[in-house]
This record gives C-alpha cells, structure tokens and sequence, in this order.
C-alpha cells in the first residue's frame, strides 16, 4: 500500500487539529471550549461514578430549611426571630461560622408597628393605648433581635451583585481596593447593581458575601468566581468570605506581568495560594452529588432534636432545599444540584486547596501532546491494519482518558484531551478508510490478473495476505499438470467448428471446476489441452496430492460425460494426465503487448513428456517419481524407468490407480505382483521376470503393461543390455 497519502493528509490533520488549539478566532475557541466543558463533564460523572463518594472529611456542614422545616416551623420566608433562634442555637452548639445562602436586603415590618397603625385608621388609638405600643414594641422588633444573634459569633450575610445598575441596601468595605491602572484592567466580573445588607445588620457585622453564582455560555455550572468588581473595590463570594473569617486571614491577589500589563493568576489567603483564571473563578471542586455535605435539617435545630457541640468547629451555611422555594442549579456533576452545596464545596475546596484546574503551562502542554502523539500515529498507523486500527480507535482515548482522570485525581491538572482523541479517531478512520479504498483496488488488480486463472476462494485467500502477486518470477517447488484428448484431431473430423467449440466447453467447464476445487491454477487451454499447477500464487505444502486428487476426479469426470457426448452424437473422450513435481519459474509473464501468469522450466516439460508417455504405457494417470514421493493416500504401481528425450537423468514413472481407501485387497495383492516382476526385470532376471508377467497377464489381460515388458523381455534375451545396464529405458519421441 503506497503510505504517501495517508501519511500527507495525516500530517494536514495535525495541523489542523493545533491550529485548533492555539487559534484565536472566537468563533472557533467557543465552540473548542464547548466541547471541552462537555468533555469535563462526562469525564467527571464517569470518574464519580467509578469511585463513588467517598466519605467526606471537612469543616463545612450545612443547615437547610427543608420540606420538613416548612412544615413544622411554617412557609417561607420565616421571620427574622425565628433565624435569630436558629443563629443562636448554632452558635450555642460550638459553629465558628455562619454563612447565609440568602439576602436579608429589606427591614421586616414590626407586628406591634403594624397593629398600631391599624388601630390608628380606624381611630381606635387612646394615650392608654399609647402607652401600652410604645412598651410592647420593642419586644417585637425581630431585625433587632435578630441583629443581636448575629452580634455573638462570626457570620457572613449574602449579597447579591445585579447586571443592571439598580443599588439597594448597603455593603460593607471592599476586600481590596483596585488602585492602578493595570489592577482595574483585570477581567474580574464588572457588576453595576447590588442587593445588598440591611443598614441596621451592616452595623452589627461588617462580613457579606455575595452569592451569586455564573453559568458557562451553554447554562452549566462549573466555575464560581472568588472576588467581583464592583466600583473598583473588590468583593468576597460567600465561599470566601466565609473561610477567610474562618482563617482569620487577609486575601490578595496572585498576579504576574506579561509585556506592559499584568494577569491574574490566582488569590493567596494567608499563605495559601488558590489557583483561577483570568475572571477570578475556580473550578468548582465537587465531591460527589448533592447531599455529600453533611446536611441537617432547621426543624431539628430549632427543635434540639441534635447532639450537644454537633456544629463545633464548623462552617455553617444555611440555605434552602425545600421544594418551591428552593435554589437548584445545573451543574456538571448534576442537572438540579442545591445553591447552597456549591458554596459549601467551594468553602471545602479553600480550606483544602485542592481545586482542580488549568495550569498557565496547559496550552503549551496540550499542544505539544498533539504534536507528538499526532506526529506518532501519522508514521505508524498506515502501517497497521484495520482491526488493529479499529482497536486502537477505542484504546488511545481510553488511554488519553485515563490519562488525564489521572492528573485530575491526583495533581488537581485539567489537560484537555478532547483534540488528542478526535484526531486519532481521524486518523485511524481516514488509514481504515483509505486501506479499503486500497484493498479494493487491489482486490479488482488480483482479479484481473487472476480471475480466469483461479479459484474465488483463493483470491479471497491472496487479498487476506500482503504479498505481492503476478508482478515478478519467483522459483518454487510445484507441481504441474497436463491433460490432453486422446487422438483428438481423428475424433473432430467431420465435426463443424461450432460443434467442436461446444464439445470443448462442455469438456473444459467440469475438468476447471474440478482443478479449482482441489486449489489449482488454470495455465491455460492450448486446444484440447489443459495445464495447470498447484503452489502459486498461494503457496501450498500439499501441492502434489491436490493435483493427484484433481487427476483422479477429471477421470472420474471424464467417464460421467460419456454418456452425455453419446446423447448428443459426438465422439467418445478419453484423456491422459501428467504430472510432475520440482522447481519451477512461476509469475506473470510475457511482453508489453501480452502477459500470463505461467510456470516455466526443465519440470514443466517433463511434465508434458510424462503426459504423452500415458498412452504409450496404456494409463490415463501417469507421475514421476518426485510426485509419488511420500504420498500414502494414493495407490500407485511403478511403470518403468525412462530417460526422455533431451534429458540425461532418469526418471521412474508411476501410474495412480486410485485412493488408498478405495483400493480392493486383490488390486493392491495385484500391485506387489507388478512391482515384483519390475524387480526381477531391472535385475535382468529373465526367466523370472517373464514368467511373473505371464502370470499377471493371464490374471488381468486388461492391464497393457504386462504384455508390454513380455515384449520388452524378448527383446532383451535376444539381444541383452549392456552390463552395466541400470534398467532405464530411453524414448526417443516426444
């Protein structure tokens, strides 16, 4: 198979497969990213589900206002009394710190206020009335008590950044000030709006969060930024905030300089830096599905249904995950996943450090896998074939699979493999592809050549292999057969040329079925003669007992179509058949103008003078002694030693008789009589050898052998061999 090609648009491939990677273009890059995060996604189910979640070990544990707080605490929202209980009951059961997983933006309306005013629109307000209000009131001011709740521990309210410019409530400091240039060109995410804290809370606790939470472009979940831009001061996510009070650390920023400006990297808290990108956002580490955090219902909190110091230690967020009210998101792990476990496992992923992530070296990395693995299976794969291309099409990504799970599992390292796996899937279906284009060309090649020569099962045979066929000689030990009409120019007088044309074909067609179906090649028709060989193209360690297993069947054959040639009035066909086993010159040959795929050689010819010599000795299968060679399932009798004419060695001629397992005892009893005499005769005993002749031929007159060496014998006592006589007998005619 030429590999120019596959190797050229393979290497077209890898370029275009880095160009992919490195381009700019963000049409291009969007959809890139896509698949990327699709990837991420299915790589991060698979990898949960293979594992599972294991037990979780962390400071994080969330209370959550769920259907059963709902039903025994009442709808949603409560009331700020009643998370001002809760608040103090965490507090009292050892949590460092709360974290709000909502907003408390606006005042809740005082009961006693609101009565009053009741009262005062229908006129119904008397000074002792008055009075009474101006005591009762305060003890129904639930900002107020609940602003003292949080006055008794660290907690983090929620805030919410808004995409317009809409500002209601207030905000504490900022975490840090963006003051240069360059700092206020970083791409934090830039908010015109805010809902923030109740004045009367911001008093109480200068700590918020904001809860926002940022989709990809295609609604999925999979990153939340650490810190927002808002008024060039930069603001804390829940998440943060959270830890940090957690910590009593201070953040900053990890940036560094490329060229005239600077980009952000990441954010250190204390001494522990925590990778992002270039928005401030971290991938969010999941631990598994919702529910992995320790979750414990509202209802038993304010109901003391937990253990003493349960929350001791901890960082407590609150949320809701009652239906209805709740705050799912779509996230890569999970399509409806609880608001309030995203910041919890952020919050996990700070305390821990192990957020996984995209290191600055990753597009040089990526790329350069694609260049070395891609140049790899360019060279290697049109060398391969298709069932080892079809494996590889599903191990290499397993391999880059497992790979990259990994890095991600142990190193926190996000590589995207998603251009590696495309384009070795490309490549190993462009080399199948293209293989079979190859093959089916070079299957209607072998057909051409060998269609008329062979059997379809040996072409199927010689596709299967990669050798090359027809295109050059080679020597081989072979056999070679050649079968003739006997007197067949006397037999076609007084026959027409359409006549002869049809005894022919009716001939041809079952003498090449059988040659084909005991695996040999047709050489050609010359007249009534048939040559074929066995050994080529496919190479055949029992080439010699398929052609004596062919010579048997055409005689077979021969003796079913008489009848069918006395039907139609034609004459009756006997054959001779010879065959001869050597070295011989085998491929396709001839001149530019015509070519056969033929065999040539000093064997060949001696397999046509074995042919003529059959009738001659009065046989219809004759072989040489290299074809009877170390063949026991055939019966054969020894005719004679000879030296054709043109050759110097001799040759011992044996005639098949028929399969071993066909043989009667009295044939093979009759054979060690034949071959007995023939021994007596090459040892010049005459007498002896005459009368064992005599007795086979009064035994079986049929046989023309026995009368033949009676003859032979005759002579010979009349005029004997020289002495040094070796028993070989030499014809000269053809």
């Amino acid at each position: 198979m030429n590999k120019r090609f596959p190797i050229v648009f393979g290497l077209l491939l890898l370029a275009l497969a880095l160009w992919l990677r490195v381009t700019s273009m963000e049409n291009v890059q969007y959809w890139v990213s896509r698949l990327d995060s699709l990837t991420y996604d299915i790589q991060l189910r698979a990898q949960l589900l293979a594992r599972g979640a294991p037990p979780l070990k962390t400071s994080v544990v969330i209370v959550e206002i769920d259907n059963e707080s709902l039903k025994e605490e009442g709808r949603w929202p409560w009331s700020r009394v009643k998370m001002a209980k809760l608040v103090n009951l965490i507090q009292t059961q050892g949590a460092v710190v709360i974290a709000f997983d909502m907003t408390f933006t606006q005042n809740e309306q005082n009961p006693a206020d609101k009565v009053y005013n009741e009262l005062a629109l229908q006129n119904l307000v008397t000074p002792p009335i008055q009075d009474v209000f101006k005591q009762v009131t305060p003890f129904f001011d639930y900002d107020t008590q609940f602003l003292e709740s949080l006055k008794r521990g660290d907690s983090v309210l929620g805030v919410a950044f808004l995409l317009d410019p809409h500002t209601e409530g207030a905000l504490p400091p900022p975490q840090l000030i963006l003051k240069s240039q360059s700092e206020k060109d970083l791409d934090f995410y830039v908010m015109p709006g805010v809902m923030g804290i109740n004045p009367k809370f911001n008093i109480a606790t200068v700590h918020a969060g904001f809860i926002n939470i940022f989709s990809d472009e295609d609604g999925i979940i999979r990153r939340v930024p650490l810190l927002v831009n808002y008024n060039n001061g930069l603001y804390s996510s829940l998440a943060l905030e959270a830890v940090r009070i957690y910590l009593l650390k201070t953040v900053q920023l990890v940036t560094k300089t490329y060229g005239d400006g600077i980009r952000l990297e990441g954010v250190q808290i204390g001494k522990e830096i925590i990778p992002t990108d270039e928005k401030c956002q971290v991938i969010i580490p999941f631990r598994g599905p919702g529910g992995t955090f320790p979750y414990y219902s509202a209802a038993d909190v304010l109901q003391n249904k937990l253990p003493p110091d349960v929350f001791s230690g901890k960082i407590v967020f609150i949320g809701v995950t009652a239906v209805g009210v709740n705050d799912m998101k779509p996230t890569a792990i999970q399509s409806a996943f609880p608001g309030v476990e995203v910041n919890a496992t952020v919050a996990d992923g700070i305390l821990k450090n192990n957020f996984p992530h995209k290191p600055a070296w990753g597009l040089g990395a990526e790329t350069l896998l694609i260049f070395i693995l891609g140049l790899i299976l360019v060279i290697v794969f049109p060398y391969l074939g298709p069932r080892v291309l079809t494996l590889l099409i599903f191990l290499i990504p397993a391999l880059l699979v497992a790979t990259d799970n990994w890095f991600l599992r142990n190193m926190d390292l996000i590589i995207s493999v998603l251009i590696p796996i495309v384009l070795s899937v490309f490549l190993a279906m462009m080399n199948i592809m293209y293989g079979f284009l190859f093959e089916s060309r070079r299957r209607e090649q072998i057909k051409e050549i060998f269609g008329q020569y062979v059997p379809e099962k040996h072409i199927d045979e010689m596709l299967k292999s990669k050798t090359s066929y027809g295109l050059h000689g080679e020597d081989r030990e072979m056999t070679v057969l050649f079968s003739d009409i006997r007197n067949f120019t006397t037999l076609s007088e007084g026959m027409s040329a359409s006549q002869i044309k049809d005894m022919l074909s009716e001939f041809f067609t079952p003498m090449t079925e059988i040659i084909f179906k005991h695996s040999g090649t047709i050489d050609k028709y010359v007249g009534d003669l048939i040559m074929a060989f066995w050994g080529a193209p496919l190479k055949d360690k029992r080439h010699a007992e398929h052609a004596i297993g062919a010579a048997l069947d055409m005689q077979k054959e021969v003796a079913r179509l008489k009848p069918i040639l006395a039907e139609r009035k034609w004459p009756e066909i006997n054959i001779g058949i010879g065959l001869n086993t050597g070295m011989m010159s085998v491929g396709d040959m001839g001149s530019k103008f015509r070519r056969n795929y033929t065999v040539l050689g000093d064997a060949v010819n001696l397999a046509s003078r074995v042919e003529s010599l059959t009738k001659y000795y009065g046989v219809k299968i004759m072989v040489t002694g290299s074809t009877r060679e170390n063949q026991k399932k055939f019966v054969f009798r020894l005719l004679d030693r000879v030296r054709v004419k043109g050759k110097n060695e001799s040759v011992e001629l044996y005639q098949v008789i028929c399969k071993r397992l066909e043989a009667t005892e009295e044939l093979r009893k009759e054979v060690e009589l034949s071959d007995a005499a023939l021994d007596l005769y090459f040892h010049q005993q005459w007498e002896q050898a005459q009368a064992a002749f005599e007795s086979l031929s009064k035994a079986y007159p049929e046989v023309k052998l026995y009368p033949f060496y009676l003859n032979r014998i005759a002579e010979f006592v009349q005029s004997p061999p020289p002495a040094d006589w070796d028993g070989v007998y030499t014809h000269l005619s053809k």
